[in-house]
């Protein structure tokens, strides 16, 4: 997309959304449209809009310059390395991390009496699309929509490919429905591939790696040797780490350039005054050595990924509330003025976007594996681990240490904020329905999770 066509659906996209949004907002209007865009292992921080100015995305800062975004959004977690798998399927489902459906991977038919996000949509008159990656998704989830698309692989096409058939269908849909898109290309995953306009635009060299690298994690988290972990040499170098991050940061922006021609091709349906973007990925990862560390087997707050809503009836602004990725379930209802089931565990965001409330939930909680369990507020934030026999416990001060660099557990004078906390994972594990005996169990040994998640490693 060149620059003059990228100014033009902004300022028609700007003018029609400010004419659509007291009559979306009252209920009045027909049912929006809505393009979902969830893409595979993005760090909330690969955006420029929202503080990097190292990274080239133009379609994405323009989605919040104009939109609203929620800068602690999280998924919940994993019970495997696979963390893509049960954020994918706590989304579709709006079901925390331990009662989303155990199934077989590839299985198609949704277990009796589990609510499907499409299902709903689709009754609610909807036509629903889906195009994404099948392996390490929720196949039953995605089996749910009008169309569905799955793919396999990454290639420095794939954002393009999936691009193009969002873009088909746009073409082909007559408008006598709304529609809801599921867009979800299998970048920035590795293996980072990118086409090389997007890979020149980032020299290694000048890149900045993060206040919190380190060559190597201070101790054994369960996990220092998954697959993710062995996409790079160990200890971790500056040089290695600079370019994996270029390799991350050229495919994030080729993801841009993809969402920039969607976004066009909904303008020129004309559809762009009653459709609403929602953009965000199921969960970041530490790449570039961030506590030595390269994947999302970890509870510190790389995990967190953008969350941005922007069109008709969505005011500009931001929000530091505590929410989970699978909330998208009723949030996605309430704006396609659709009921949400009563088993629904996630709680909308539109009072948050439209202002009619500024806090969310006091506490979050995460978990990973049987080895880390996490749980923070505001400010505060306590991670627990068990690995090796061995107990290790962290405690962070969000707001004067945003990096996670210095661990305050041991201090006496923050003994009061480490017995508070304890107690509220305590009581969050109890809530979640944890079902490990985190302070008796000894966890099992890691292993790589198989089948499609054996990739190809990046380039060192």
């Amino acid at each position: 997309m060149n620059w003059k066509k990228l100014l033009v659906w902004l300022v028609v996209w700007s003018l029609a959304g400010t004419a659509a949004r007291s009559s979306l907002a009252a209920g009045s209007s027909p049912r929006p449209n809505i393009l979902f865009i969830f893409t595979d292992d993005q760090r909330g921080d690969t955006i420029h809009a929202l503080g990097n100015p190292e990274i080239h995305t133009p379609n994405l800062d323009q989605l919040v310059e104009r939109g609203f975004h929620f800068n602690n959004a999280y998924c919940m977690g994993s019970m495997h390395g696979a963390v893509c798998l049960p954020s994918r399927t706590m989304l579709v489902t709006g079901r925390s991390l331990w009662r989303i459906p155990v199934t077989p991977r590839a299985q198609t038919n949704a277990p009796p009496g589990v609510p499907l996000l499409p299902k709903l949509l689709n009754k609610a008159g909807y036509v629903t699309f889906h195009c994404g990656k099948a392996g390490n998704a929720c196949a039953y989830g995605n089996a749910a929509f009008s169309i569905n698309i799955p793919t396999e692989g990454r290639t420095a096409n794939s954002a393009a490919e999936h691009a193009e058939e969002t873009i088909k269908f746009l073409k082909g849909h007559d408008g006598a429905k709304p529609f809801f898109i599921y867009l979800a290309p299998p970048v920035p995953h590795d293996p980072r591939l990118a086409p090389a306009e997007f890979t020149k635009l980032y020299d290694p060299a000048k890149l900045t790696l993060s206040k919190n690298f380190m060559p190597q994690h201070p101790f054994d988290n369960g996990e220092l040797h998954v697959r993710d972990e062995e996409l790079a040499p160990h200890p971790r170098t500056p040089g290695a780490m600079r370019r994996h991050l270029a390799d991350y940061y050229a495919s994030i922006s080729d993801m841009d350039h993809q969402v920039g021609r969607v976004l066009a091709a909904v303008q020129e349906r004309g559809l762009a005054g009653n459709t609403i973007i929602i953009f965000s990925s199921d969960q970041g990862l530490a790449v570039g050595g961030r506590h030595g560390l390269m994947g999302k087997q970890n509870l510190y707050e790389h995990v967190k990924p953008p969350l941005i809503f922007a069109g008709p009836g969505i005011r500009h602004g931001q929000s530091d509330a505590l929410v989970y990725l699978y909330d998208l379930f009723p949030t996605i209802c309430d704006l396609a003025r659709a009921t949400t089931p009563a088993v629904i565990e996630g709680k909308s965001l539109v009072p948050l976007i439209r202002g009619q409330q500024t806090r969310g939930r006091e506490t979050l909680f995460g978990a990973y594996r049987d080895c880390q369990r996490m749980i923070r507020d505001e400010r505060w934030k306590l991670i627990k681990y068990k690995a090796g026999g061995v107990k290790n416990v962290q405690l962070f001060d969000l707001k004067n240490d945003p990096d996670e660099v210095v661990n305050l557990a041991a201090e006496p004078k923050h003994a009061g904020e480490l017995s508070r906390l304890e107690k509220l994972l305590g009581q969050a594990r109890k809530e979640f329905g944890d079902p490990v005996d985190f302070e008796n169990h000894r966890p099992t040994p890691a292993v790589n999770p198989p089948g499609n998640l054996k990739q190809p490693q990046a380039k060192p």
